[in-house]
């Protein structure tokens, strides 16, 4: 090997470290491209309402359920258009196909299951709530002994 070549960044890389080191430099800027998909939903979600409610069109009035859902659906596209570029984008993309194949194979519970623990969720609140009642009467009667 030449010693042009062996001070060349890609010879070093291949030599010293491996491919480690050119998958650290690919990546080196993934953080300008997240916090550029950052500032770019920030920047949607608040600039595009205004632009709707501007428009003087009734259902995309400022607020309004339309104007609200065209402007998360505007920063996401923003958003994923400038992750692009990144390289732990491949890894998010990777990650929430895993999370879909994960999801496929968790068990359901019945419909039957899901009355049963809801109803019991429902007393437990139920009973807490009366609990925590009592608790504060008692201690407004306390009070108010005290203070008369």
């Amino acid at each position: 090997m030449s010693d042009a070549q062996s001070k060349s960044p890609i010879a070093r890389s291949k030599t010293a470290h491996g491919s480690h080191e050119r998958k650290a430099e690919k990546g080196k800027f993934d953080i300008v491209f997240i916090l550029l998909s950052v500032c770019l939903v920030a920047l949607a979600l608040y600039f595009v309402p205004r632009a709707l409610a501007s428009t003087g069109v009734g259902f995309l009035s400022d607020g309004s359920g339309m104007s609200k859902l065209i402007s998360v659906v505007t920063a996401a596209l923003l958003g994923w258009v400038a992750l692009l570029p990144a390289q732990s984008y491949k890894r998010i993309v990777e990650l929430l196909k895993g999370g879909r194949i994960e999801w496929r194979k968790t068990v359901k519970p019945d419909r039957d299951t899901v009355t049963k623990t809801t109803m019991m969720v429902l007393a437990i609140s139920i009973f807490l709530a009366l609990l925590i009642l009592l608790i504060d009467s008692l201690f407004g009667w306390i009070v108010r002994i005290i203070i008369n």
